[in-house]
């Protein structure tokens, strides 16, 4: 300890602050409870609301979009049902209420309901009684999918087709579910998937490498519109190989990442990601990430250190690191990861707080995107859907990792380089969209070797 007096030096100026720190958060991107405009917008898309092996043979409550929600697994045909929590007779929760063949019933007088909300009996009502005729339970359309469950809550004239991507069903990949809630807005943990330069510090620099040391050179991002949405490049040399990972986007909250624990110590061509996941709101202080992790045939050589365990996978964890509070405080401090990334920036993080910088041009970009679908669906325009270009057919996807073996050239700029390098790859990923499943990817392997063997 110094016992010693010795003044401060510098320009403390936390008082000259205050201002800042009295601003409000950003309401139209941020509140997502029904009639709000960025509620609204999010009730126009399928959203995964829950892992199915969670809906047992009671009712499962849920809270999606600042509504309280029951899941059961009614027992004719085991279909999901997801209606509002409470009877709309007398407003006991049914949570209470008792799963039977085609829907639920209230514990309290016996009302039943089917998968839609409509009342089905209402047994302590004379037979002359006409409520069940003007009486109904909200509910909304449930599409049970490889181990999520997904929903519809918007306007049941507006249902978009449930958008399957090439990734869902691809050979020799095992899709396994997870589900982590974080104590914080869902906007602060979409736009950290739009955070690559996060990756060099948080992941690789800050405390230790957490996935891989290539990770710590700087990578070059370009970003690039598709016919889903957007995707970005994220592009880095590592000795004689440069590596191309590929993040898919799509809103309003879609993302796939490249592989988790890749090499890039040799060539390898559309190499498919580790990760699809969605950002379900579930108040506007509360998220849940549910995803898919990809575990695939081991010749796809996606897990050359066996850094992946599938045993880690369910609710509330995963198996790559950083994505929960699952860990001691003090090691979370040494240590942090992703959610102690977007948690700690509060229940709901104040952009007027914020320094944007370069490094931040893809968070910028995605809250302008949601604004301006926001603001058009507010003024009548139905949101754009994945599926809008594609109907009836398999969604093609982009996230993953290419490395191809470019050495570095004589005279040559290397930035300017992997600039065009990435644009290429990008180019050559889009030109296959109008096939599917193997020979889609037959026709990218093909078109990106040969290119690689240019610069041989």
């Amino acid at each position: 300890m110094n016992d010693h007096f010795q003044a401060p030096e510098g320009n403390f100026r936390g008082h000259d602050q205050q201002s800042v720190w009295n601003q409000q958060h950003d309401p139209e991107l941020t509140e997502v409870g029904p009639g709000t405009p960025c509620g609204e917008y999010l009730r126009r898309f399928w959203l995964p609301v829950a892992m199915t092996d969670q809906v047992g043979d009671l009712p499962y409550r849920i809270r999606i979009l600042g509504e309280d929600l029951v899941l059961f697994r009614e027992k004719k045909e085991g279909k999901l049902g997801l209606t509002h929590l409470h009877c709309c007779h007398r407003n006991m929760s049914l949570e209470f209420g008792i799963i039977e063949e085609g829907g639920i019933r209230c514990s309290y007088h016996g009302w039943k309901y089917g998968l839609d909300g409509t009342v089905l009996e209402t047994p302590c009502e004379p037979p002359a009684s006409q409520v069940k005729k003007k009486a109904c339970l909200g509910a909304y359309p449930v599409i049970e999918y490889k181990g999520l469950a997904f929903a519809y809550m918007g306007p049941a004239d507006e249902r978009p087709p449930f958008p399957v991507m090439d990734t869902f069903d691809d050979d020799g990949d095992e899709l396994v579910p997870y589900l982590i809630k974080s104590p914080c807005n869902w906007l602060q943990v979409m736009e950290n998937a739009w955070d690559p330069f996060h990756v060099v510090y948080l992941h690789t620099k800050a405390a230790r490498v957490q996935f891989h040391e290539a990770f710590a050179h700087m990578p070059m991002i370009e970003f690039h519109d598709c016919q889903t949405g957007d995707f970005y490049t994220n592009v880095r040399r590592d000795g004689d190989y440069i590596w191309v990972r590929v993040h898919d986007h799509m809103l309003p909250s879609f993302t796939q990442n490249g592989g988790h624990f890749p090499i890039p110590d040799q060539s390898r061509y559309f190499g498919r990601g580790g990760l699809t996941r969605w950002i379900t709101p579930i108040d506007d202080t509360n998220t849940m990430v549910i995803a898919w992790r990809h575990f695939r045939d081991p010749s796809f050589n996606d897990d050359p250190r066996g850094m992946t365990n599938r045993d880690e996978v369910g609710f509330g964890k995963t198996d790559f690191y950083g994505q929960g509070p699952d860990r001691p405080y003090e090691m979370r401090q040494r240590d942090p990861g992703d959610y102690d990334a977007w948690v700690s920036q509060g229940p709901i993080n104040v952009h007027a707080r914020e320094n944007l910088s370069f490094t931040d041009r893809g968070v910028a970009k995605a809250r302008r995107m949601v604004r301006n679908a926001i603001r058009a669906l507010q003024k009548g325009e139905r949101p754009a859907q994945a599926t809008d270009n594609f109907k009836g057919g398999v969604i093609p996807t982009y996230a993953g990792d290419t490395v191809l073996k470019i050495p570095m050239q004589e005279g040559r700029d290397d930035g300017a380089l992997q600039k065009e390098v990435s644009f290429k790859v990008a180019e050559i990923l889009k030109s296959g969209d109008h096939l599917q499943g193997k020979e889609r990817r037959a026709f990218i392997e093909n078109a990106l070797k040969e290119y690689e063997a240019g610069w041989a």
